[in-house]
Protein backbone atom coordinates (compact mmCIF):
# COMPACT_ATOMS: atom_id res chain seq x y z
CA UNK A 1 0.00 0.00 0.00
CA UNK A 2 3.15 2.23 0.66
CA UNK A 3 3.22 2.32 -3.21
CA UNK A 4 -0.34 1.96 -4.02
CA UNK A 5 -3.41 4.60 -4.64
CA UNK A 6 -5.94 3.51 -1.89
CA UNK A 7 -9.04 3.98 -1.54
CA UNK A 8 -12.47 3.75 0.84
CA UNK A 9 -15.49 3.69 -0.60
CA UNK A 10 -17.63 6.48 0.97
CA UNK A 11 -20.14 4.34 2.43
CA UNK A 12 -17.39 1.95 3.92
CA UNK A 13 -15.95 5.23 6.26
CA UNK A 14 -18.76 4.81 9.12
CA UNK A 15 -17.66 0.59 9.13
CA UNK A 16 -13.84 2.04 10.33
CA UNK A 17 -14.93 2.16 13.90
CA UNK A 18 -16.49 -1.51 13.96
CA UNK A 19 -14.72 -4.44 15.85
CA UNK A 20 -12.17 -5.73 13.29
CA UNK A 21 -8.83 -7.38 13.24
CA UNK A 22 -7.83 -5.15 10.26
CA UNK A 23 -9.13 -2.53 8.20
CA UNK A 24 -7.52 -3.52 4.82
CA UNK A 25 -10.82 -5.38 4.08
CA UNK A 26 -12.30 -2.37 3.48
CA UNK A 27 -9.73 -0.54 0.94
CA UNK A 28 -9.38 -0.77 -2.70
CA UNK A 29 -6.04 -0.40 -3.74
CA UNK A 30 -5.38 0.97 -7.60
CA UNK A 31 -8.64 0.96 -8.82
CA UNK A 32 -8.22 1.79 -12.92
CA UNK A 33 -11.15 4.20 -12.11
CA UNK A 34 -9.34 5.86 -9.44
CA UNK A 35 -5.57 6.02 -11.51
CA UNK A 36 -7.31 7.56 -14.12
CA UNK A 37 -8.78 10.21 -12.21
CA UNK A 38 -5.73 11.07 -10.19
CA UNK A 39 -3.70 10.80 -13.63
CA UNK A 40 -6.11 13.77 -14.71
CA UNK A 41 -6.63 15.72 -11.44
CA UNK A 42 -4.83 18.21 -9.52
CA UNK A 43 -4.29 17.26 -6.07
CA UNK A 44 -6.19 19.16 -3.27
CA UNK A 45 -4.42 18.24 0.09
CA UNK A 46 -0.41 17.58 0.90
CA UNK A 47 -0.18 16.01 4.21
CA UNK A 48 3.80 15.34 5.88
CA UNK A 49 5.01 13.21 8.17
CA UNK A 50 7.34 14.45 10.46
CA UNK A 51 10.47 13.14 13.01
CA UNK A 52 11.70 14.85 15.72
CA UNK A 53 15.72 14.93 15.56
CA UNK A 54 18.69 16.30 17.30
CA UNK A 55 19.84 19.38 16.24
CA UNK A 56 23.34 18.21 17.61
CA UNK A 57 25.08 15.08 17.46
CA UNK A 58 28.46 14.49 19.06
CA UNK A 59 30.14 10.86 18.00
CA UNK A 60 32.78 9.37 19.89
CA UNK A 61 34.42 7.98 16.51
CA UNK A 62 35.72 9.31 13.00
CA UNK A 63 33.35 7.35 11.20
CA UNK A 64 30.30 9.18 13.27
CA UNK A 65 29.12 5.39 14.15
CA UNK A 66 28.79 5.57 17.66
CA UNK A 67 26.85 8.84 19.26
CA UNK A 68 28.00 10.17 22.45
CA UNK A 69 25.94 13.28 22.87
CA UNK A 70 22.63 14.44 21.96
CA UNK A 71 22.37 18.23 22.13
CA UNK A 72 18.57 18.57 24.34
CA UNK A 73 17.13 20.70 21.48
CA UNK A 74 15.56 19.23 18.31
CA UNK A 75 13.98 20.06 15.46
CA UNK A 76 11.01 19.35 13.11
CA UNK A 77 12.16 17.56 10.13
CA UNK A 78 9.90 16.26 6.99
CA UNK A 79 10.72 12.43 6.16
CA UNK A 80 7.72 11.58 4.01
CA UNK A 81 5.19 14.01 1.81
CA UNK A 82 2.31 12.11 -0.12
CA UNK A 83 -0.91 13.86 -1.98
CA UNK A 84 -4.31 13.13 -1.54
CA UNK A 85 -6.75 13.99 -4.37
CA UNK A 86 -11.04 14.05 -4.76
CA UNK A 87 -12.24 10.95 -5.59
CA UNK A 88 -16.08 11.97 -4.45
CA UNK A 89 -17.79 11.69 -8.08
CA UNK A 90 -16.18 7.82 -8.22
CA UNK A 91 -17.96 7.73 -4.62
CA UNK A 92 -14.23 6.95 -2.92
CA UNK A 93 -12.02 8.64 -0.65
CA UNK A 94 -8.37 8.60 -0.97
CA UNK A 95 -6.71 6.96 1.82
CA UNK A 96 -3.31 7.29 3.49
CA UNK A 97 -2.29 5.12 6.05
CA UNK A 98 -0.41 5.27 8.78
CA UNK A 99 1.93 2.59 10.69
CA UNK A 100 5.05 0.11 10.96
CA UNK A 101 3.78 -2.71 7.98
CA UNK A 102 5.60 -2.11 4.87
CA UNK A 103 1.47 -1.37 3.84
CA UNK A 104 1.29 1.99 5.46
CA UNK A 105 2.38 4.47 3.13
CA UNK A 106 4.02 6.85 6.19
CA UNK A 107 6.25 4.51 7.89
CA UNK A 108 7.71 5.25 11.23
CA UNK A 109 11.68 4.92 10.89
CA UNK A 110 14.09 6.46 13.94
CA UNK A 111 15.96 7.76 11.17
CA UNK A 112 17.53 8.20 7.88
CA UNK A 113 18.70 4.34 7.57
CA UNK A 114 15.09 3.15 7.65
CA UNK A 115 15.97 0.15 9.25
CA UNK A 116 14.42 0.33 13.23
CA UNK A 117 11.34 1.71 13.78
CA UNK A 118 8.99 3.29 16.62
CA UNK A 119 7.82 1.12 19.10
CA UNK A 120 5.38 3.14 19.84
CA UNK A 121 3.63 3.24 16.95
CA UNK A 122 1.08 0.78 16.10
CA UNK A 123 1.32 -1.82 12.97
CA UNK A 124 -1.88 0.00 11.48
CA UNK A 125 -1.70 3.18 13.45
CA UNK A 126 -4.38 5.39 11.37
CA UNK A 127 -5.47 6.71 8.64
CA UNK A 128 -6.14 10.24 6.58
CA UNK A 129 -8.87 10.43 4.07
CA UNK A 130 -11.28 13.39 2.53
CA UNK A 131 -14.93 13.21 3.75
CA UNK A 132 -17.98 14.15 1.50
CA UNK A 133 -17.53 17.34 2.14
CA UNK A 134 -13.43 17.46 0.93
CA UNK A 135 -12.43 17.68 4.59
CA UNK A 136 -9.49 15.93 5.52
CA UNK A 137 -10.23 13.62 8.43
CA UNK A 138 -7.75 11.46 10.54
CA UNK A 139 -8.58 8.11 12.14
CA UNK A 140 -7.09 6.93 14.86
CA UNK A 141 -7.35 2.94 14.12
CA UNK A 142 -4.97 0.63 15.54
CA UNK A 143 -4.66 -3.36 14.91
CA UNK A 144 -7.57 -4.42 17.26
CA UNK A 145 -9.81 -1.62 16.90
CA UNK A 146 -9.29 -0.37 20.69
CA UNK A 147 -7.16 1.92 18.66
CA UNK A 148 -3.86 2.00 18.27
CA UNK A 149 -2.32 0.95 21.55
CA UNK A 150 -0.79 4.43 22.46
CA UNK A 151 -3.43 6.72 20.83
CA UNK A 152 -2.54 9.54 18.68
CA UNK A 153 -2.17 13.36 20.18
CA UNK A 154 -3.85 16.05 18.88
CA UNK A 155 -1.51 19.06 19.20
CA UNK A 156 0.33 16.98 21.56
CA UNK A 157 -2.40 17.47 24.09
CA UNK A 158 -5.55 15.46 24.00
CA UNK A 159 -5.33 11.82 23.42
CA UNK A 160 -7.76 10.40 20.55
CA UNK A 161 -8.42 6.44 20.21
CA UNK A 162 -10.47 4.51 17.69
CA UNK A 163 -11.78 8.35 17.05
CA UNK A 164 -12.49 9.88 13.15
CA UNK A 165 -11.49 13.51 13.89
CA UNK A 166 -11.86 16.38 11.27
CA UNK A 167 -8.44 17.92 10.72
CA UNK A 168 -8.08 21.93 11.15
CA UNK A 169 -4.98 22.59 9.28
CA UNK A 170 -3.65 24.75 12.27
CA UNK A 171 -3.14 21.39 13.80
CA UNK A 172 -0.85 18.29 14.10
CA UNK A 173 -1.49 14.87 14.89
CA UNK A 174 1.38 13.53 17.16
CA UNK A 175 2.49 9.65 17.99
CA UNK A 176 5.41 7.69 19.04
CA UNK A 177 7.60 8.42 21.66
CA UNK A 178 7.56 11.26 23.38
CA UNK A 179 11.29 12.88 23.49
CA UNK A 180 12.13 15.85 26.12
CA UNK A 181 12.95 18.45 24.40
CA UNK A 182 13.92 22.40 24.99
CA UNK A 183 11.37 24.93 22.87
CA UNK A 184 11.37 28.65 23.64
CA UNK A 185 13.76 27.81 26.78
CA UNK A 186 11.61 25.45 28.21
CA UNK A 187 11.53 21.50 28.46
CA UNK A 188 8.88 20.47 27.05
CA UNK A 189 7.33 16.52 25.97
CA UNK A 190 6.72 16.41 22.49
CA UNK A 191 5.84 13.51 20.06
CA UNK A 192 8.83 12.06 18.15
CA UNK A 193 6.32 12.10 14.88
CA UNK A 194 3.46 14.42 13.63
CA UNK A 195 1.56 14.59 10.52
CA UNK A 196 0.73 18.14 9.41
CA UNK A 197 -0.94 19.10 6.09
CA UNK A 198 -1.20 21.84 3.78
CA UNK A 199 -4.25 22.81 1.04
CA UNK A 200 -3.21 22.89 -2.26
CA UNK A 201 -6.08 24.84 -4.55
Amino acid sequence: MGDHLTSITLKDIAKLKEPRETYLDLLRFDEKEVQEKIANSAPIVKVFLTRLEPKHIFYSDAKKLVPLLKSPQYEEVIVTEKELFDLEDLGRAMCLAIGRYAHNHFRTFLDENAVDMDPFVSREHGLIFLNKRRKVCYHDIGTFKKGSTNGTKLNDISVVKNEITNWDTNDYFGFGECISTIKNGERIMESRFKLRYQNIE
